[in-house]
């Protein structure tokens, strides 16, 4: 079965997506895509222009192949943090409170405006014999996230996940890392430049420079007095031998010496830390580790090897196969949203989300929405056949009396002897008692549906259907009076067998549907919860049995009398 995710990457110059197919042992890529942005509409991974944000959400999803309007949004700039933090070993369930009382002291955002996430890097016993656990935490200021999710809710688009960048750069190329190797990731995009260092798929640092290849572009534009836009287009010339791209290299070499310095001081830091491992090699990505003579300048400075990295090698591309040129232009803007979609790497460990719990909440209550209708919708057509059904018997006890009438009316022209016309009379009164016994024994079942439909709680307490089998009592409903002195449940003529699912806590919402279901002189009647299941996500899963009184009974069917 297809699982498939979005994972989506708000840059500092375009709108970028990818959809995976994490299912299979080998992810398979099925669609990709990206829309420019206008400069200023993000910068320094925060959305200032939420509205230029939105629009170009709108046409990459309108232009693409997504089958989701559900996504992983990544962040990443100087207010989206990572930090290690020693905790007294607590159970996992207490992992995030013991968390945010300590990560005060490290994290420098307020704490009212941090959102927090964590993992569990290990378990050790430090010098004093106590039990410790080493924690890796991405903190991120609340304004940053939230002006990334509104600029993609506006879009018309849900988030089921808010990643860092930097954990997407090292899921999606550390599969072709060395096992026990340190080493490190650079990401150079337009206005960011990410560097982590990770061993085995575990970051040990992470850095945001803010600074990428619009600088080279502003470096050559002000050098040579030109546009912008026209020293972008001299920018990816640069190695050419015209006397036009010669004279724009010396100021891109300086702007690219300043990107190679960050780097080197890095991981020189780093290397200065006790207990790390020293960087084995460095892998660079984004569109903007292409600049002319930038891996070279870096090789020289960090005297390790310095290589070109694609997170396409992991995949399966037969859903949209490309040629190697086309591939190497995509690959380095497709690291992140790709990075996004893909699941960590150890099943033991979960992905950063620093999605505010309101926004968690608003998707959860949405999901159980979404259940519902899809449940009612399949109730719809299990009822309408069952009522098809049903009203076929009823139609059938109709034509035995219109045959039985047919039958007397014979008996009466031809043989007009009082015994003739008793015995045809019988056999009349018989047939209508059987058609009466049949639609007093049989549910109406749209009838039925409707009234529950109705009946079932929304608003503030939606009640989702997971599962329904609805029964006649013909045996009870034909033998039985209909007595106030019997019950609701000796006087049934079906019953409704449900699973349902609600919102916690406790037993509210089986109270909601007890209630519903027990009005007085209504369809139903006799509801019986036995229990209920308090779920992960902290919604309800209770099963139920209802009555169908006779009140609900074909019988009262004004269209069949």
């Amino acid at each position: 079965m297809a699982q498939l995710i979005v994972g989506l990457d708000i840059g500092t110059s375009a709108v970028r997506a990818a959809e995976l197919d994490v299912g299979p042992s080998q992810p398979v890529l099925h669609t990709y895509g990206q829309v420019g942005l206008p400069p200023g509409a993000v910068v320094d991974g925060e959305v200032r222009d939420g509205g230029a944000v939105s629009e170009a959400l709108r046409r990459l999803w309108g232009n693409g192949q997504f089958s989701s309007k559900r996504v992983v949004v990544g962040i990443a700039g100087l207010r989206a943090i990572t930090r290690e933090i020693d905790i007294p070993h607590v159970p996992d369930n207490e992992v995030e409170m013991a968390v945010r009382y300590q990560s005060e002291e490290v994290i420098p955002f307020p704490p009212d405006q941090t959102i927090l996430s964590s993992q569990v890097l290990s378990d050790y016993t430090d010098a004093e014999g106590q039990q410790m656990r080493r924690v890796l935490v991405a903190a991120a200021h609340s304004d940053l996230v939230g002006s990334v999710i509104g600029a993609v809710e506006s879009a018309g688009l849900t988030v089921d996940q808010v990643d860092l960048d930097s954990s997407a750069l090292v899921r999606a190329v550390s599969a072709q890392s060395v096992a026990g190797q340190t080493e490190a990731i650079v990401s150079i995009g337009a206005g960011l430049t990410i560097i982590v260092i990770h061993q085995d798929g575990r970051p040990q640092f992470v850095r945001t420079v803010g600074t990428g290849g619009n600088a080279t572009t502003a470096a050559i534009s002000s050098a040579l007095d030109m546009p912008l836009s026209d020293a972008e287009i001299l920018k990816r010339r640069l190695g050419e031998g015209t006397p036009q791209v010669q004279s724009a290299l010396r100021p891109a070499e300086a702007s690219i010496n300043e990107v190679v310095g960050e780097i080197r001081n890095s991981l020189q830091y780093f290397a200065s830390l006790p207990g790390r491992s020293p960087v084995a090699r460095v892998l660079m990505t984004g569109g903007g580790s292409y600049l002319f003579g930038l891996l070279p300048a870096l090789e020289s400075q960090v005297r390790i090897p310095v290589q070109m990295v694609s997170p396409l090698s992991r995949l399966d591309m037969s859903k949209v196969p490309l040629s190697s040129e086309q591939a190497a232009q995509v690959a380095g803007v497709l690291t992140t949203p790709i990075g996004l979609a893909l699941p960590e790497t150890n099943p033991a460990v979960k992905k950063f989300n620093l999605l505010p719990p309101e926004v968690a909440k608003r998707a959860r209550i949405g999901r159980i929405q979404q259940r519902t209708i899809a449940a009612a919708a399949a109730v719809v057509v299990l009822l309408a056949l069952y009522g098809g059904y049903q009203m076929f018997r009823a139609h059938q006890a109709q034509n035995d009396v219109n045959a039985l009438n047919g039958q007397i009316s014979t008996l009466q022209s031809e043989i007009p002897r009082y015994s003739v016309v008793t015995a045809a009379n019988d056999a009349y009164n018989q047939g209508v008692q059987r058609r009466t016994t049949v639609l007093k024994a049989a549910v109406d079942w749209p009838l039925a549906f409707t009234g529950m439909v109705n009946a079932t709680p929304g608003g503030a307490t939606p009640i989702a259907v997971t599962s329904f089998d609805g029964s006649t009592n013909a045996t009870t409903a034909a033998s039985t009076p209909s007595s106030a002195t019997q019950g609701p449940q000796a006087a049934s003529i079906g019953t409704v067998k449900l699973n349902l699912m609600g919102p916690g806590p406790g037993l509210a919402s089986p109270r909601a549907w007890t209630i519903a279901m027990s009005i007085p002189g209504g369809l139903f009647g006799n509801p019986v919860i036995p229990s209920s299941t308090t779920n992960t996500n902290g919604s309800v899963s209770f099963p139920s049995t209802v009555s169908i009184l006779p009140k609900a009974s074909l019988l009262n069917n004004k269209g069949l009398q």
